[in-house]
């Protein structure tokens, strides 16, 4: 766990906010339920597109190779561990098409990109089947079969936090503001097909910068990202905010146009770093523990 510097955001920095027309409040924020105690920290959520009412998530550093199933109030559902795994630094979760069959199958990405001291030059994503936790038991652990691609950055390391899988299969991520730029980086869903098979390190391809300004201060650093289920928008969480951006297909690969209505959270969530849409409009948040208090889901609707 990081903490953030800005957990007691001043009401003169919130003011500053809306001042500055920077953020709009949300339309709906909703606290759904505490997390079981085994996410002590909760760094990835993903919403199940095949098992109504499940959520996947996972703990930053320090866990075992280990997705937990859960409902959207935060109980526990199963445990499941993931075979030929690390888990060194797990950041996010998606869910999204599996590379080779597209939308005839549901796979899980797990982002192992976190890289505070920007010291790891190639990282790594697994890659799993969902698997269906249809009787399964909390006590007993599932096992799930990975597989997985590694890829480094085309300049520097950079460290991630943030992992979206668009309806194409295609990958994105969002670095988190330990340089002067957040920005995208992504993989097309046949290098990634490819990397799967032949081990190849792939390039990620630079899709631009976000237009966020990093600053530790307002708890301006990307925790997560999540692609809306009809693929019109990106959304991309801070500590404090979330940025949304919809997707522009160009003849060098994707670009994000920030469509300019940020979101603020504020201190509700001091260490959140989860994220997914329930639909195309609603947001679930995630947060792990922070100041003796157990981490929290929250439902959230932004203003349009």
């Amino acid at each position: 766990m990081r903490p953030w510097i800005g957990q007691q955001l001043s009401s003169r920095a919130r003011a500053a906010y809306f001042a500055q027309g920077q953020a709009y409040a949300p339309r709906v924020l909703q606290e759904l339920g505490p997390l079981p105690r085994e996410l002590r920290e909760a760094s990835g959520l993903a919403v199940s597109r095949t098992q109504p009412g499940v959520l996947w998530a996972h703990n930053d550093s320090g866990d075992v190779p280990m997705l937990y199933a859960i409902d959207e109030k935060g109980a526990l559902l199963a445990k499941v561990a993931v075979v030929d795994a690390m888990a060194i630094d797990w950041e996010d979760i998606a869910a999204g098409p599996c590379p080779e069959d597209g939308a005839t199958s549901h796979c899980l990405y797990i982002a192992d990109t976190g890289n505070n001291d920007r010291a790891r030059d190639v990282l790594t994503i697994f890659v799993v089947a969902e698997p269906s936790i249809a009787g399964a038991n909390p006590s007993r652990p599932l096992t799930v079969n990975s597989r997985s691609f590694r890829f480094r950055y085309p300049g520097p390391p950079e460290d991630a936090e943030a992992l979206a899988v668009l309806p194409s299969g295609d990958v994105t991520l969002v670095t988190k503001g330990r340089t002067p730029a957040i920005s995208f980086f992504g993989f097309s869903k046949t290098d990634i097909s490819r990397a799967l098979t032949n081990r190849e390190v792939l390039t990620a391809t630079n899709q631009g910068d976000s237009g966020i300004s990093p600053d530790q201060g307002l708890g301006r650093w990307v925790t997560a990202a999540a692609m809306s289920p009809d693929g019109m928008t990106l959304a991309v969480r801070t500590y404090s905010e979330i940025f949304f951006y919809a997707p522009e297909k160009t003849a060098q690969g994707y670009r994000w146009r920030d469509l300019r209505r940020p979101c603020f959270l504020g201190e509700i969530e001091p260490q959140g770093e989860a994220m997914d849409y329930l639909d195309d409009k609603t947001l679930i948040i995630g947060s792990e523990t922070s100041q003796g208090r157990q981490g929290v889901l929250h439902r959230v609707q932004c203003s349009a």
